[in-house]
Parts: structure tokens; sequence; C-alpha cells
């Protein structure tokens, strides 16, 4: 069996799935620059979006995504497997999903993966 380089995407997402995209960009250039064929980021790379009308404005579909683009042209440009460890995908049926997914480094997709339980809180201190 050969070895292989792994590296951990430290993400800081903010509102901006755009400005997500192009930290995202980066920081894989980086990862695949030391070495790295298996970059992984965290959940929600896309976007963090606290607000429900400003994510609804925000989110898109799979086919239409920033992120997901970004990911896929990364994974083919650098021969890498690049995995999301989540973003917000838009459903045909208008709700949000909380999508993985996997990309070879030929850009194609090997798997995604929709959270099915979903965590929400109210805390006391806001």
């Amino acid at each position: 069996m050969g070895v292989f380089k792994a590296a951990a995407i430290q993400m800081r997402s903010g509102e901006s799935p755009e400005r997500n995209a192009v930290d995202l960009e980066r920081l894989v250039r980086e990862a695949a620059s030391l070495g790295a064929t298996y970059i992984q980021t965290p959940e929600m790379t896309g976007a963090l979006i606290r607000d429900k009308e400003a994510r609804a404005a925000s989110f898109t579909s799979e086919d239409k995504d920033i992120v997901v683009s970004t990911a896929r042209r990364l994974a083919r440009e650098l021969g890498v497997f690049l995995h999301i460890g989540s973003t917000a995908i838009l459903r045909a049926d208008g709700k949000l999903a909380n999508r993985a997914l996997l990309f070879g480094p030929d850009g194609a997709a090997l798997a995604t993966y929709d959270k099915i339980h979903m965590f929400d809180v109210d805390l006391d201190n806001g």
C-alpha cells in the first residue's frame, strides 16, 4: 500500500459564498503545493448565515453553487481528492440540504451525502 498526504483545511466561513470560495481556493492550493493528495474542508464550507431570509437569498442548487464549482475545478486542475465537509444546497423541494461532496482527481463527484439529522439549538445567552 502506498503513502499519501492528507490535509485538513481550517475555514473561517462567513456569510458570503463567493468570499468563502476564494478562501477555499487559496487554502486548497496551499495544501496541494505541500504535497497533499486528499484535502478535507469542514462542515458548512460555503457559508454560515443565521438569518433565514438571507439564507434563502444566498443558497442555490448544486449545479449553480460557487463552492461546488470551485471544488470541482480545483480537484481536476490539481489532481487531488477534495472532500467538501458540507455546504448548503437548495434542493428541488425548496428546502436546504447540508451536503457533503467528494471530488476525484478528474473533477468528477465520487460521492455526495445529505446530512439527515440537522442541528439547531436556541441558547439562553443567544
